[in-house]
């Protein structure tokens, strides 16, 4: 994956620096996969709303540090440690063995989505639409100029996330309110448009589509209960389905 750390590094290069006084954005994000995921029949991406405190708690990787190292021709080493942190976090795989349980809603819907498919976890690459969080949540009320900033870099690595792992599958755990626009920008920009799948589209609850390749799926987060749990499932049976046609074919 040198070409992908090289895009990040070159698109993170032009980012627009804004001010940010009160500086309490995470780490920024970039997944990397296994090689697991390059080698499994079935591909799969798992893309969340945005990280809870990325590399942040020790005070080191603030949106500013990230601006300083930037602007001194330090992009690469900010790339590094994000990928480095990135493997690490996932699985543990970087530091002794694969984590299979985990107290996250997010991670735990990870592991059930591999059980439903039955393909490894590490089979399914876990990114975010944003790349960075703010204060261990979402970007969504900052500013307006900060949040084009954050968006339109996020879209950016996301694209190209979409575009060097191939996904055959791209789950959106993302929920709806202020994100299936950017998700729709996202496939017009980088893509050419998306199509939507009637039959499977309920829109405020899941939204299926086909979009850069890939058969996508917009739900809410794991972590959303009153009936949300039925269309997890809806989307593990819809994929497990395209499989059954693939195998067969």
């Amino acid at each position: 994956m040198k070409d992908l750390a090289q895009q990040y590094e070159n698109i993170l290069k032009r980012i627009e620096r804004f001010e940010c006084v009160a500086d309490k954005y995470s780490g920024v994000f970039l997944p990397v996969p296994t090689d697991n995921y390059l080698t499994s029949k079935t591909r799969v991406m798992l893309v969340g709303r945005e990280t809870a405190g990325w590399n942040t708690d020790n005070k080191k990787n603030t949106i500013n540090r990230f601006f300083e190292k930037n602007e001194v021709g330090e992009t690469k080493m900010i790339v590094e440690e994000a990928i480095s942190r990135y493997r690490k976090d996932l699985f543990g795989y970087a530091t002794g063995p694969t984590k299979t349980t985990s107290r996250s809603k997010f991670k735990q819907f990870h592991f059930t989505l591999a059980d439903g498919l039955s393909i490894s976890p590490e089979a399914i690459v876990h990114s975010n639409l944003f790349a960075w969080d703010y204060d261990k949540k979402s970007p969504l009320n900052r500013p307006t100029k900060e949040l084009e900033v954050i968006t339109s870099v996020s879209k950016e690595l996301l694209a190209a996330q979409i575009k060097a792992f191939s996904p055959h599958y791209i789950v959106f755990a993302t929920g709806y309110d202020g994100i299936t626009q950017i998700i729709k920008d996202l496939f017009n920009e980088y893509f050419g448009g998306y199509k939507t799948e009637k039959d499977l589209t309920l829109p405020k609850k899941l939204w299926a589509f086909y979009g850069g390749g890939s058969r996508c799926f917009r739900i809410a987060h794991p972590r959303a209960l009153h009936g949300h749990q039925v269309y997890r499932e809806q989307v593990i049976e819809r994929i497990k389905s395209y499989m059954s046609v693939t195998d067969n074919a």
